[in-house]
């Protein structure tokens, strides 16, 4: 998982709180709310485009790596209501691929309107199983998860 990150002065203080929602339909929004809380503690849920982000959390839109979900995302934040506080952007990698030049370069023009760019990685046990839950049971998935929290300011 690579981050690609605005300047730390940037950041929010560490929360335990975020809003989640996708660019767009099947962006992996479950499995990203479920890394972020993996616990179930209600520190973080999926929102609803348009739905109302309460005070303290930080939003986070999660899209696929295509160049399809790279639009959809360029777009959802161009769109970003000013007082609301700027997102993170996580990438969700849907194949063990090098990016397509498309999505790269969307990457690279959304970066200054988000906080950050994480990116995770393909994991092919993300497609044997039956809830993003039953994901963390798996090493690989139990490490991009951490990585994933980690770039998020979470705690260990």
């Amino acid at each position: 998982m690579r981050d690609k990150s605005a300047g730390a002065a940037e950041r929010p203080g560490p929360t335990q709180y975020f809003g989640v929602v996708g660019a767009h339909g099947g962006a992996g929004t479950s499995t990203i709310t479920r890394w972020l809380d993996p616990d179930g503690s209600g520190g973080t849920f999926e929102l609803n485009k348009g739905s109302q982000l309460p005070p303290h959390y930080i939003p986070v839109v999660v899209c696929r790596s295509t160049a399809f979900g790279l639009a959809h995302a360029v777009q959802f934040i161009g769109g970003w209501h000013p007082e609301v506080p700027r997102p993170y952007l996580v990438v969700v990698r849907d194949a063990p691929l090098r990016l397509p030049r498309s999505a790269g370069y969307r990457m690279k023009a959304i970066r200054p309107r988000v906080l950050g760019i994480a990116e995770v990685p393909y994991l092919v046990r993300l497609r044997e199983v039956d809830t993003p839950a039953d994901g963390l049971d798996h090493r690989a998935v139990q490490k991009a998860a951490r990585a994933l929290r980690r770039q998020l300011g979470l705690p260990e």
